[in-house]
């Protein structure tokens, strides 16, 4: 499969002294999110985001419809399955840590739904699980914008399946395709999917450098448990 391989011992767990520790990450056959055929961007900005992800038998199933789409566009990088809770986080990492920790602990866990396969307009949304708005899933949103001073935003959350540039066509295309794999070509929560959704009980802190578009330089940085 093409996803992130990412070590069980980089969580952090939650207590009053508890450091907001530095986890180190090694992928499991080549450089984070990198496709060998996409070349390593050098100019892009540093910048952070939080993400939630799946485990288990969701995750390994997401995995492999990644890993299968990736085949069928070279070019298109690898990475780990992800709802981004917060991206741009353009601050200094052991600040983006230290908030991370105390936004996880004021989070409780909470369950992201998928409703549907759909298509974006740029290079990160091109086709991607869309999730149901939920009051916690749009509450969650809020609270880390708060938390990391930023300005209020729209909140779409979704979980992206392909990274690429492709024409319109050719996206409702991938994305018909990953419905009727995953949905059976139906939008509701009668899915193919071992779960439509799954529970959000940690938060991951990536490295996630503005321009990348090869991925070669994101990296997770932390994770840290909800109680």
């Amino acid at each position: 499969l093409h996803c992130m391989r990412v070590s069980p011992f980089h969580t952090l767990r939650n207590s009053s002294s508890t450091p907001a520790l530095r986890a180190n990450y090694t992928p499991s056959n080549q450089q984070p999110g990198a496709h060998p055929s996409q070349p390593v961007r050098m100019d892009a900005q540093e910048s952070y985001s939080i993400w939630l992800s799946p485990a288990g038998a969701l995750k390994e199933q997401i995995c492999k419809e990644m890993g299968s789409l990736v085949d069928a566009h070279p070019g298109s990088p690898a990475f780990d399955p992800h709802v981004t809770l917060l991206g741009g986080i353009n601050q200094p990492e052991e600040q983006v840590l230290a908030t991370a920790q105390k936004l996880s602990e004021q989070l409780k866990k909470y369950r992201i739904n998928f409703l549907n396969v759909a298509c974006g307009t740029f290079y990160y949304q091109c086709v991607f699980l869309e999730a149901a708005q939920d009051a916690a899933t749009m509450a969650a949103a809020a609270l880390a914008r708060e938390m990391y001073h930023l300005s209020p935003a729209p909140y779409m959350p979704h979980m992206s399946l392909l990274y690429a540039d492709l024409s319109n066509e050719e996206k409702q295309q991938v994305a018909a395709a990953c419905r009727t794999r995953l949905f059976g070509g139906q939008s509701d929560y009668k899915t193919l999917l071992v779960d439509p959704g799954f529970t959000v009980s940690h938060l991951s802190v990536w490295r996630t450098p503005t321009g990348d578009t090869s991925l070669a330089s994101w990296a997770l940085v932390a994770e840290f448990e909800l109680q």
